[in-house]
């Protein structure tokens, strides 16, 4: 494929941005200026990586003939894009959530990532992959919720606070996978040749252990922000945020 090579410096050079970006805004005070802008980077940064992910899918379906390769890394697109984009409007849309789901972003978020998660699925099942198991509950859970939310509309006050910060642990995710998984693949190359670890064990840590701390913080944000006299003292620090450039 013709300019592969900078598509693939593109994308690695967007998730160092990203990786900065996601810790530096979640040290800032929450709704602080310096907080809003440096989301707004990390945002962009991830929108760069879905973007340059798309030729790179690409290049393994047809190029390199590797399409279950191709299907999971569509996959990890799809609820990469679907985590940014719902951190994003859940800031910008965060005074009428119908408006939100009546975008036809709401639509490309939900659709691509269940088709592509019950397709991982249904190869998980076929191959035994207990990684594509995992990960495709990932988008059909995710995908469940959207669906009932825009059937139901928010059950409290605070939705779009909660919105975007579950939303940016779900990009978080992608971002630490992607760091774990590529940038640090020699060290579990060194493992896997000097140590006793299980190969399936150094195989799977990349991949689980962003998502189990994400579920941990997540619990202990949702505790945290989880009673009804939390929630009416939340509303305000949600107001707070303003929507990044459009």
């Amino acid at each position: 494929m013709p300019g592969y090579k900078w598509i693939v410096a593109l994308h690695v050079l967007a998730g160092m941005v990203a990786l900065v970006g996601f810790w530096s805004a979640a040290l800032m005070k929450k709704g602080s200026p310096r907080h809003r802008l440096l989301g707004k980077v990390y945002l962009l940064a991830m929108a760069s990586i879905v973007v340059t992910a798309v030729p790179i899918t690409v290049q393994y379906a047809f190029f390199r003939q590797q399409p279950v390769a191709a299907l999971f890394l569509a996959y990890l697109i799809a609820i990469t894009g679907n985590a940014s984009w719902l951190a994003w409007r859940s800031v910008t849309d965060k005074r009428d959530w119908k408006v939100m789901v009546s975008r036809t972003g709401w639509k490309l978020a939900l659709w691509p990532m269940v088709l592509l998660g019950l397709a991982v699925l249904v190869l998980g099942i076929q191959k035994g992959q207990m990684l594509f198991l995992g990960f495709s509950m990932i988008g059909l859970w995710a995908g469940w919720r959207m669906w009932t939310f825009s059937r139901r509309g928010p059950h409290r006050p605070d939705w779009a606070f909660r919105q975007h910060y579950q939303s940016m642990l779900g990009a978080g995710i992608a971002t630490h996978v992607a760091f774990l998984s590529i940038g640090m693949r020699p060290v579990w190359q060194w493992l896997q040749s000097h140590t006793n670890v299980p190969p399936l064990l150094i195989e799977l840590f990349p991949w689980a252990a962003p998502v189990l701390v994400a579920v941990l913080i997540g619990y202990g944000l949702n505790r945290k922000y989880g009673g009804r006299r939390v929630a009416r003292a939340a509303v305000p620090q949600a107001a707070q945020m303003q929507p990044p450039a459009e």
